[in-house]
């Protein structure tokens, strides 16, 4: 069972508006936003961490070709985030899935997709 904090995010962000894309409270996430362009709320991501706002989000931006994925996560490196998936096409997403993921310096899960 999740913690009753993450269920009344989750419920704060229905209030606001935010449909639900995918996810359920029994996979222990939900996606909110729109199409493509979301964000994921869930249990820790990092289980040696206690949970915090930057331990258990996921960010999604749309990009429109794999050369700005792809700027994304090089800028990304360079800055000293943390890798959490090099650019390429995501197959158990969707055959035109092209994404990259990075943890940014305060541990925020971010992702730049672009379909190809």
């Amino acid at each position: 069972m999740l913690p009753i904090k993450y269920i009344k995010c989750w419920e704060l962000v229905f209030l606001r508006g935010y449909e639900r894309l995918f996810g359920a409270i029994e996979e222990k996430f939900m996606a909110y936003g729109q199409e493509e362009s979301f964000f994921i709320v869930n249990e820790p991501l990092d289980e040696s961490r206690k949970p915090d706002a930057c331990n258990g989000s996921h960010i999604c931006l749309k990009a429109k070709t794999r050369e700005q994925v792809n700027a994304f996560y090089k800028a990304s490196m360079d800055c000293g985030a943390k890798d959490g998936g090099e650019p390429g096409i995501r197959k158990h997403y969707a055959k035109d899935y092209y994404a990259a993921f990075i943890y940014d310096p305060d541990g925020h899960k971010i992702e730049v997709l672009a379909r190809v």
